[in-house]
């Protein structure tokens, strides 16, 4: 028991605020180690099979499902607040919020009672810890479509629907890559179109892993990891000469 309460202690060094009268406890997966104060075991059960559903689903879909990132010390830890109250203090996240994600530490925090999380908020977080993983956490090559793009590709619910897309790159209302790339975390909440930004990333990503496969999208995030070069990673991976050439290809994808 006290060598319990040491691992704990050493545990919850980096997260001193979340700390109050009432101690955390812990669940624990294969991938996952779930802290928690008062939720019972049939919430525990339902987080711990969805994140690991959705820990196989991505690293599938991915083509990542060859390397093993989160076990025993490596495990990724989702926080899980009494209430949206405690989660908003401890956070200063909005009302609307349902989670987020510390994706460096490889950390989650939600609450009880967040609408959307296990559906949508939960898998979308995770991908961003999965790919950032893969091609690097501080990579300054990877463009903020293309890490929203592999994140909303593993929602439960889409709103893309590819023939709405087409209709607006046959009026020209779309954004195209040089727009995209320029978008960053901080203009994204000024831009005007923000749900063309996320459908196009989606369907970016869609069209590199539905079109070549995914051995050849795991390439070339390991070329992005290596090369730290957009351009260089997509030339060196697909058959584009460059990005004009990438975006060309992408609407004959579209409109076909």
């Amino acid at each position: 028991m006290k060598l319990f309460r040491i691992l704990l202690i050493f545990l919850f060094i980096p997260f001193a605020a979340f700390a109050d009268n009432q101690p955390w406890q812990v669940f624990k997966s294969t991938h996952f180690l779930i802290f928690f104060k008062n939720a019972d075991e049939t919430q525990l059960n339902e987080l711990a099979q969805k994140a690991e559903g959705y820990y196989d689903k991505i690293t599938d879909d991915l083509g990542f499902n060859r390397f093993n990132f989160w076990t025993w010390d490596n495990r990724a830890r989702i926080y899980l607040f009494d209430s949206q109250q405690e989660y908003m203090k401890e956070t200063g996240d909005p009302a609307w919020a349902a989670g987020q994600a510390q994706i460096n530490s490889k950390l989650i925090r939600t609450f009880i009672t967040a609408k959307g999380f296990l559906e949508n908020v939960l898998p979308h977080e995770m991908a961003h810890i999965i790919f950032r993983e893969m091609v690097g956490f501080n990579n300054p090559s990877i463009p903020l479509w293309l890490d929203e793009g592999v994140a909303t590709f593993q929602e439960q619910k889409s709103s893309f629907v590819k023939s709405d897309l087409a209709n607006k790159l046959l009026r020209g209302n779309f954004l195209n890559l040089d727009d995209l790339n320029k978008i960053n975390a901080v203009s994204i909440k000024t831009t005007n179109g923000v749900e063309s930004f996320y459908t196009e990333s989606f369907s970016l990503v869609k069209y590199l892993i539905a079109e070549f496969g995914k051995d050849r999208f795991v390439l070339f995030c390991q070329n992005l990891r290596d090369k730290r070069d957009l351009t260089r990673a997509l030339v060196s991976t697909y058959s584009f000469k460059d990005l004009k050439d990438f975006e060309s290809s992408w609407k004959k994808y579209i409109l076909r």
